[in-house]
């Protein structure tokens, strides 16, 4: 009886690569987006802001719009869109730049970074990092003759911001807006 055997080494040839199927393939991937998905974050991702150019037709030679970079502050994604279709809609001639902020960072970077006219600010920001009061008071405090109009669905929240500054509130209503615009930059409507 033999102890020990003698064990070759495989041959290099022996080994070769052979391609999985495309069933093996699809269930490895399955298992890899399906784990992916466990790990991934299920919080919808919203931008911080938008800026946007709205181009209406050429305004009559001699008039100027008064408010041609306007900044939207509101946290409510389909409120701000409400907004904004309403200065689209209205502005038919000239050129409006329109920067909308969802958070207060960038109501403060658009800010900084814009010389802004006018200012439609929601008053109960849901962001620690501040809220419509404190944005007015660091807006007037750097350019007092910036236009401030409040715009909460709530009354006492409409008054903190035209205690701060605000020259008037839209109460989320854009008629109140539409109505403001009428009588405060008529060169928007009538070129």
């Amino acid at each position: 009886m033999e102890m020990s055997k003698e064990v070759q080494p495989p041959n290099d040839n022996s080994r070769k690569y052979t391609r999985p199927s495309e069933r093996t393939a699809l269930f490895i991937l399955g298992i890899v987006g399906f784990i992916k998905g466990i790990f991934a974050s299920s919080a919808t991702v919203m931008p911080r802001g938008r800026v946007f150019q709205h181009q209406g037709n050429y305004l009559s030679a001699g008039k100027e719009l008064r408010y041609p970079r306007i900044l939207l502050v509101e946290d409510n994604p389909n409120i701000a869109q409400e907004f904004f279709e309403v200065i689209k809609n209205y502005y038919v001639f000239g050129s409006v730049k329109i920067l909308v902020a969802y958070a207060y960072d960038a109501a403060v970077t658009f800010f900084d970074d814009e010389d802004i006219n006018l200012v439609i600010m929601d008053a109960d920001l849901d962001d620690q990092e501040g809220d419509g009061a404190a944005l007015i008071r660091k807006f007037l405090g750097e350019r007092p003759e910036t236009i401030i109009l409040a715009n909460s669905s709530s009354r006492i929240s409409n008054m903190k911001l035209t205690g701060f500054g605000a020259i008037g509130s839209l109460e989320k209503s854009t008629e109140k807006f539409k109505g403001w615009l009428l009588l405060n930059d008529p060169a928007g409507t009538t070129g």
